[in-house]
């Protein structure tokens, strides 16, 4: 049986995490939790997820700065992000590309929008190849 992919939820609503993480342990993912954007790149760094899951606003570290941060970790640079937020103007979804999102998705978040917007992101993953974990 092929290992599970792994996902990170950054999200600072315990509600979100928990229907995040039921959802997705149900499709058969691993999930790590982390409550905001300091956690987050914390556990990035220890653990290097096949995929980030991440809202916007967090108090320490909101999802736009943990995202700049994440892309400039050479391990994290190609690892999938998809922001998730109830801040869904047009600015709002430059600003999440332009902090290096793969993907934007507006809360209250769809199922079947976010788990197109998963696998079509580790579908390109799995074609794009592994950095060395040594970097």
């Amino acid at each position: 049986m092929p290992e599970s992919k792994k996902i990170l939820v950054i999200d600072d609503s315990a509600l979100s995490r928990k229907i995040l993480e039921d959802a997705l342990v149900e499709r058969g993912f691993s999930v790590t939790i982390a409550e905001d954007g300091q956690q987050g790149l914390m556990l990035l760094t220890q653990q290097m997820p096949d995929l980030i899951l991440m809202d916007v606003v967090m108090p320490n570290m909101n999802g736009w700065e943990a995202c700049r941060h994440m892309r400039n970790v050479a391990r994290s640079q190609l690892v999938p992000i998809i922001i998730m937020t109830s801040k869904n103007t047009p600015h709002d979804m430059l600003q999440s590309f332009e902090a290096g999102a793969d993907e934007f998705l507006d809360k209250p978040i769809n199922m079947d929008d976010l788990f197109a917007a998963i696998e079509k992101l580790l579908q390109r993953e799995s074609k794009v190849p592994k950095p060395n974990p040594a970097t």
